[in-house]
């Protein structure tokens, strides 16, 4: 259990490190453009996210994170999670500097509805690819007698399945919620 919480700390460690990237990668962007960017509401091309759509694209991240740990040896698990921690820091990094007009209140709206679910199971996700490279790693090193154990592969589908179910939980609410919540807020305005 003390591997698990390593692991975590480890996942919730480089998902910060993508949003202190994405925080400080760009300029504030003004006020107009913050719909735009974070594609909550474009007039030309819109795509509709739905829950199907919100869904399948975050189980795909979800198993990339996941499998994609296992075969690259933390590699895609890595990237994957700085990958995702970005947007989240350019979406508080724009909410932040534009504060006076009351945006830091928007980044809330659009992020905690969801991102209480999302976040943790991308970070769950990431612990779960970590976790057999970090078992191959220690039967390489002579500190356990099997490479991979009946419990090391029950631990990681059971992360994977909270994962599954936390994301699917996410796109409920952002499809129910948060969407209807960006699309009050730029409507009226306040964002």
């Amino acid at each position: 259990m003390q591997i698990f919480y390593r692991l975590l700390v480890f996942s919730m460690f480089l998902f910060l490190i993508g949003a202190f990237l994405g925080f400080n990668l760009l300029n504030t962007p003004k006020s107009e453009n913050v719909p735009n960017i974070f594609g909550f509401y474009e007039k030309q091309n819109e795509i509709v996210p739905n829950f199907r759509f919100l869904f399948i694209n975050n189980l795909k991240v979800i198993l990339i994170l996941s499998f994609g740990g296992i075969l690259t040896f933390g590699g895609l698990t890595i990237w994957g999670l700085i990958f995702n921690g970005i947007p989240l820091g350019l979406f508080l990094h724009s909410s932040w500097n534009l504060r006076h007009v009351g945006e830091l209140n928007s980044f809330f709206f659009l992020i905690l509805p969801h991102g209480i679910f999302e976040i943790p199971a991308l970070i769950i996700a990431g612990a779960a690819g970590f976790k057999i490279p970090y078992e191959l790693l220690r039967f390489a090193l002579g500190k356990k007698k099997e490479m991979i154990t009946e419990e090391d592969a029950k631990e990681f589908f059971k992360l994977l399945a909270i994962s599954v179910i936390l994301i699917f939980i996410a796109a409920m609410v952002e499809s129910r919620v948060t969407l209807k919540l960006a699309t009050y807020l730029v409507e009226y305005k306040l964002f």
